[in-house]
């Protein structure tokens, strides 16, 4: 078995530390590897980062781009403030793992955009897929990932202790500390990537909707340019949208767009909405 196919089995995907564990134990390899590439091994071999605004269907994003032909998955996690930590990186820091990839590799990112990590993935040839989300769905959607999923992010406690949702929305909204600021602090800091030149952003809700076609056209489109495989588009698009299955996603607990008004009466998505209305205008969306 592949190490590809062994993160697509039943019991890794549901476990983080056999997940976390075969990542780790293949680095050293990784690094031994990546002594014999040069630049030009990237121009047709371009890596592609799946960077994303957490919570807004990396995992969806990414099965589509290890559907690419010849991409290649280790399992590897770029962000800019790790889940364990939260520790933020500084962008040299963030620079020197981006160079780092192979040529080819596909991988999942949480990056806050800064000029110094854009350079390095023109570096490497990298296709950058920046996909976001309507806060308000990505705040209800980290609430309840951080209360019910994710055991080794450092907020896991804090919000499995609270007595009901609605005081774990809170917590989402106002922070905890500076490790964990108020909902809009965390948010915008990627919003930078939106509009930046070889920057492919997509909404997540096209990416489950109707334009879904489209969309995963336009990623086709931006990896042929970077010199990946040519061939039949519209063949390609099929296969990859035949790849998406939320089921497989370790992250996945409930999709769909516009579900953050459900158990809200008027007065509170109104409340909630402005809120957000910082993070809400900067992706795009109507208060």
């Amino acid at each position: 078995m592949t190490l590809d196919r062994l993160f697509e089995h039943r019991i890794v995907r549901r476990t983080a530390i056999l997940r976390k564990g075969l990542v780790f134990a293949r680095q050293p390899v990784l690094e031994i590897q990546r002594l014999a590439v040069s630049p030009s091994d990237f121009a047709t071999a371009p890596p592609i980062f799946v960077n994303s605004l957490p919570k807004s269907g990396t995992h969806l994003l990414l099965q589509i781009t290890r559907a690419m032909p010849g991409t290649r998955y280790f399992g590897r996690f770029i962000a800019t403030s790790p889940s364990l930590t939260q520790r933020e990186r500084n962008p040299s820091a963030l620079s020197r793992r981006v160079t780092k990839v192979m040529p080819s590799e596909t991988l999942g990112a949480h990056l806050y955009y800064f000029p110094e990590v854009a350079k390095a993935f023109e570096r490497i040839n990298a296709l950058h897929l920046f996909i976001y989300r309507d806060p308000r769905d990505v705040v209800i959607s980290e609430a309840r990932y951080l209360s019910e999923m994710n055991r080794w992010h450092r907020m896991h406690k804090y919000f499995r202790d609270l007595a009901d949702d609605r005081a774990r929305l809170g917590l989402a909204l106002d922070g905890l500390d500076a490790r964990y600021p108020e909902a809009n602090a965390r948010l915008l800091p990627y919003a930078g990537w939106i509009g930046k030149p070889g920057v492919v952003a997509i909404r997540y809700e096209d990416l489950i909707g109707p334009r879904q076609a489209d969309e995963i056209a336009r990623v086709v489109a931006a990896w042929q340019a970077h010199g990946g495989t040519t061939g039949g588009a519209e063949e390609l698009v099929s296969r990859l949208r035949g790849a998406i299955d939320p089921a497989k996603s370790h992250t996945f607990r409930e999709g769909g767009a516009g579900n953050w008004r459900n158990s809200m009466t008027e007065a509170q998505a109104e409340t909630f909405s402005q809120r957000l209305a910082p993070s809400i205008a900067a992706y795009g969306y109507e208060v």
